[in-house]
């Protein structure tokens, strides 16, 4: 039997294992039971070396949960009862609640991105419309879900940590590499469930079994896919923009036929940008790609269409804004970068410590100029590393407390070691010195070495003595 605590361990990046840990310590002390969910569960049971997103369901108000993380999001401190708390409350970058579905989106600057909802059963009313949702237990809700490999749940409950359930034989799905829907109206209720499939069979290279194709075949049939309500279409739109290679996923869905049953003006697509967008993700597999995305998908439409799917797919509205101004703001950081105003490596930081980081990787993707590139390679590479090892506990030492004046002295000295003012540890603790208003110790004089050829050197009273007895000599021979 699959040991899911193990692969929880091993599979899940350290920030999202203290994630789940945070969370399931809160929702105990709630008294409410918490379960990860859906894809996490699917890609861990199928051995995926990288696991995309967490979803938790909760067996009671969601609310409870969430008080916690975004009390300490304000405060910046760490929730009350997560002790090993992962990534840090003030790291908590964006979050959306959705009332009527009682299922909150969370985005940390780590990059992790967790949805927590409350357990429910969906009740379909006509094909595209939007179902009711009543409040469920478990069982009922994974029972609910569209495929059988996305109805698994692992338990977060102190005493049943680590169990699966596993309702509709998900885990027999995965091992035959199938997808299944759980029943015959499954596109014909939820018809985002077709693009659904097709998405994941691609990533994955699972095929539906008989019976799920055929129920696909007839949905196809019957264009169901053409009845998506906007927020559905939505949904759909950011979780291609989220694949590794979401220009393969849109093609699949032109070639088809159903590509414009998510957007009516998604006809041409700039696939030379999504290449270029994905050569540069294969190399830096961390960033955060999907504002790149979104432009490439935007890139062929005018100024209204784009500014209408921005508003559609985009929730916040800063990232509708930087995304219907990329090109425009990444060509005047280029000539700022090109130019005599960024000679100096702290002159370059400061323009782009100032910029969002997709704006830098834009900067990587589309501006080969060598200035540009190494000076924004070496903010993404270099700052960090110096960041890292800032001298603040030989500031301590020096006597320097927590304060402006501490930031301001740990400010200069990172900007001349990036600078290269600053390349020795002699130099560094100079420097740190001199701003602290600490002064160098005295050097004492070097001690007298005696010469191999050097007589021993002799007291006074001595000399004394022998010029006393050569004198009584000298005295003794006149006489």
């Amino acid at each position: 039997m699959t040991d899911y605590n193990f692969l929880m361990e091993s599979r899940l990046s350290p920030a999202q294992l203290q994630l789940v840990n945070a969370l399931s310590r809160i929702a105990n002390g709630e008294g409410i039971n918490l379960y990860l969910v859906g894809g996490a569960v699917r890609d861990m049971t199928f051995g995926q070396a990288v696991v995309r997103d967490l979803d938790f369901a909760a067996e009671g108000d969601i609310q409870k949960i969430l008080r916690h993380i975004l009390k300490a999001a304000k405060s910046k401190r760490p929730p009350k009862g997560a002790s090993a708390w992962g990534p840090a409350p003030a790291e908590l970058v964006y979050s959306r609640i959705d009332k009527r579905r009682e299922v909150a989106e969370l985005l940390f600057a780590n990059g992790v991105r967790a949805a927590i909802a409350r357990c429910h059963q969906e009740v379909a009313t006509r094909p595209g419309r939007q179902p009711v949702l009543k409040p469920a237990m478990i069982f009922e809700d994974l029972k609910s879900r569209d495929f059988a490999f996305n109805a698994m749940a692992i338990s977060l409950h102190p005493n049943s940590r680590g169990l699966l359930l596993d309702p509709k034989n998900g885990a027999g799905d995965i091992e035959r590499r199938e997808i299944r829907a759980l029943h015959s109206r499954s596109f014909w209720d939820d018809p985002v469930r077709i693009y659904r499939l097709y998405r994941l069979g691609l990533r994955l290279g699972f095929k539906p079994d008989e019976k799920t194709q055929r129920w696909l075949d007839a949905a196809l049939e019957e264009r169901t896919w053409a009845n998506l309500s906007s927020e559905k279409q939505a949904e759909e739109i950011k979780a291609v923009l989220w694949e590794e290679s979401p220009d393969h996923v849109f093609k699949l869905y032109h070639e088809r036929g159903i590509l414009a049953g998510l957007d009516r003006n998604l006809g041409r697509l700039a696939y030379d940008r999504f290449r270029k967008v994905g050569s540069f993700a294969r190399k830096h597999p961390d960033a955060d790609l999907f504002l790149l995305n979104f432009d490439c998908l935007a890139s062929k439409m005018n100024g209204p269409q784009k500014q209408r799917l921005a508003k559609k797919v985009l929730d916040d509205p800063k990232q509708v804004k930087l995304a219907l101004n990329l090109e425009r703001e990444a060509k005047k950081v280029a000539r700022l970068l090109a130019g005599a105003k960024c000679n100096v490596p702290s002159q370059a930081y400061k323009v782009l410590s100032q910029q969002p980081r997709p704006l830098l990787y834009y900067l990587q993707v589309y501006y080969p100029q060598t200035k540009v590139q190494s000076r924004v390679k070496n903010y993404l590479v270099k700052v960090p590393q110096l960041r890292g090892r800032l001298p603040e506990n030989d500031l301590l030492v020096l006597g320097v407390k927590p304060g402006p004046q501490f930031d301001k002295i740990l400010e200069r000295v990172f900007l001349d070691q990036l600078d290269g003012k600053i390349k020795t540890h002699q130099q560094l603790t100079r420097e740190l010195q001199s701003l602290a208003g600490v002064k160098e110790p005295a050097v004492p004089a070097p001690a007298r070495t005696k010469k191999a050829n050097e007589a021993p050197a002799r007291r006074p009273e001595r000399l004394a003595k022998i010029a006393h007895a050569a004198a009584k000599q000298r005295k003794n021979r006149r006489g």
